[in-house]
């Protein structure tokens, strides 16, 4: 059974969480940031980072347990529901954070049409399919063995089925290695900058929303080594959602440690 939490708690727990999954995604660790804007682009630093990437926007896309703190959602769902109901909205500071995260909902729900070479069963086609459903499935195939991706080897069989190409699931598991070189290692790649740009803008959007609840709720207390406290908004009074408050104000104490960046329009034209 899932615990209780108030409207307000609930939001502070999924900004934390969000917040904390795009620091694991866009950062310096992972990857560079080159050139200026409006042409800038990110790279990874190996392949491997570039699977990591794949596997934590998979998860950031996924829902959350449904015996969680808050009620079960994606994270990019829980943000959307935020931005539009927000508790601490000051003078439309959730302006930026609601235009970041509905601009990345609308890119990654659409439906894009792929010319994909698929050697292993010797057949050429137009695949169609959401962003949204080529980075699950690249994720997970970058997070499991293909003994563990069955349920991946299932869609593919049905959308290669809607292009008119019928195959068995073991015809199905052999493909897997062809769709993974074409959507992750060579679409991903493309398409990489851009998401990043995305989660980066949703970031910063987490940090301006929060500012006027930040400066509203720290009380520094001075002394040499200057201390600080927050105080708690009504509404939040359990241990766990107090400890997601005061670490998620500590991390709006300072901007975000990537700048805001524009990546250049020559990879936002295909796929």
């Amino acid at each position: 059974m899932a615990i209780k939490s108030s409207g307000i708690e609930q939001e502070v727990i999924i900004l934390k969480a969000a917040k904390e999954l795009i620091d694991s995604m866009v950062n310096f660790e992972l990857m560079s940031l080159e050139g200026n804007d409006p042409d800038s682009t990110i790279a990874f630093k190996s392949i491997t980072h570039q699977r990591l990437f794949n596997i934590i926007v998979v998860d950031f896309l996924s829902c959350t347990d449904k015996k969680g703190p808050i009620e079960q959602t994606s994270y990019l769902g829980g943000l959307s529901k935020i931005v539009n109901t927000p508790y601490f909205d000051e003078n439309n500071s959730v302006h930026n954070l609601k235009v970041a995260t509905q601009e990345f909902k609308d890119w990654i729900e659409q439906e894009v049409e792929v010319d994909v070479w698929l050697p292993s069963i010797d057949k050429k086609t137009k695949l169609h399919i959401s962003r949204f459903d080529f980075l699950k499935m690249t994720g997970n195939i970058s997070k499991h063995n293909y003994l563990r991706a069955i349920g991946v080897a299932k869609e593919l069989k049905e959308i290669l089925s809607k292009s008119g190409i019928t195959v068995d699931m073991n015809e199905a598991l052999l493909t897997l290695t062809d769709f993974y070189e074409r959507f992750h290692t060579d679409i991903l790649n493309y398409h990489s900058s851009t998401i990043a740009e995305f989660l980066n803008n949703i970031r910063w959007g987490i940090y301006d929303y929060l500012q006027p609840e930040f400066n509203k709720s720290i009380v520094w207390e001075g002394g040499d080594l200057p201390k600080y406290h927050y105080i708690y908004p009504k509404g939040i009074k359990s241990k766990f959602a107090k400890a997601c408050y005061w670490e998620l104000m500590n991390e709006v104490l300072r901007e975000p440690y990537m700048r805001k960046f524009k990546v250049t329009k020559w990879l936002k034209l295909r796929y």
